[in-house]
């Protein structure tokens, strides 16, 4: 039995309800899965069973960078980080699709080895199997260059980009204090070393990244998300292979217009993805009475 069927026998034998459009089953795969109600870890199975599972950008043997957000000194239940079991559940589909090596890595706004304890994440993902790598030292980032970059010619990224074939982009999406959206672009923001802290990078600089390495995948962690007026439980997964898509419709999720947020625009016309996808590229699963 696939994993798909596993999961939702097992959601309706528990009096659980999961609905799937009619298209669920075609051959085509969407290029968005939004999925909400659910645990992480059972959203996460069925988004990428809809997707054409992880085997379709895993190839037998590949390193995989899964890209969290991991800055702050905070219990999981904070919103403010990645969760601990999303992750720990990609780290093993990741294995199980052929993968040779699993990593994660962020800079932190706290100290990172409290971030990274009590966050919950390191001892998650290393029970799953998966390395955790430091990001807080000058040393860890090397120059590269990127060709036709406008802004950013060379900037110093983690070492891990060289030793990875693919990144798995990751967020906690979460509105600032600042009242700042923070998504899958700024996500990225933690494999760059900027010598004066962690602060916003110019949305050029973003997209010649992008450039460098775009994420194979992106899954937008919407499930319990910090606001400046508090913890809001969205309990909404979005996955897709577009960066733009899923920042689009992430965005629009927890009330904010995408117009405002000035990369995507340009990312979009860099041909780096799309704002809007058609409505049969999308597909949408609903999960009822689930437990979190």
């Amino acid at each position: 039995m696939k994993r798909r069927q596993f999961i939702t026998h097992s959601l309706l034998a528990a009096g659980g309800f999961c609905l799937l459009p009619k298209a669920y089953a075609a051959t085509s795969h969407p290029e968005m899965v939004i999925l909400r109600g659910g645990s992480p870890a059972e959203m996460l199975d069925l988004g990428l069973e809809a997707l054409g599972d992880l085997d379709r950008f895993i190839q037998p043997g590949q390193k995989i960078l899964v890209k969290p957000t991991l800055q702050w000194n905070q219990s999981p239940e904070s919103g403010l980080n990645t969760n601990p079991k999303l992750l720990a559940t990609l780290v093993r589909r990741c294995y199980e699709a052929g993968s040779r090596g699993v990593f994660l890595v962020d800079q932190t706004e706290d100290k990172w080895t409290q971030c990274y304890k009590n966050s919950g994440i390191e001892r998650a993902v290393k029970d799953a199997g998966a390395k955790i790598l430091p990001g807080n030292k000058d040393f860890l980032y090397k120059s590269v260059n990127i060709p036709n970059a406008q802004s950013m010619q060379h900037p110093k990224l983690h070492e891990v980009l060289q030793e990875v074939d693919l990144i798995i982009n990751v967020p906690a999406v979460q509105i600032r204090p600042d009242n700042q959206y923070f998504g899958a672009f700024r996500n990225l923001e933690g494999l760059i070393w900027q010598e004066s802290g962690n602060q916003s990078m110019a949305p050029q600089q973003l997209l010649d990244f992008l450039h460098y390495k775009k994420p194979s995948l992106n899954i937008m962690d919407a499930c319990r998300v910090a606001t400046p007026t508090g913890l809001k439980d969205y309990k909404s997964l979005i996955i897709s292979t577009d960066i733009v898509s899923a920042e689009s419709y992430a965005a629009q999720r927890l009330g904010i217009n995408p117009e405002s947020l000035p990369y995507l625009a340009l990312a979009e016309q860099a041909g780096l993805g799309k704002t809007k996808l058609a409505q049969e590229q999308i597909r949408s699963i609903i999960l009822k009475n689930t437990k979190q």
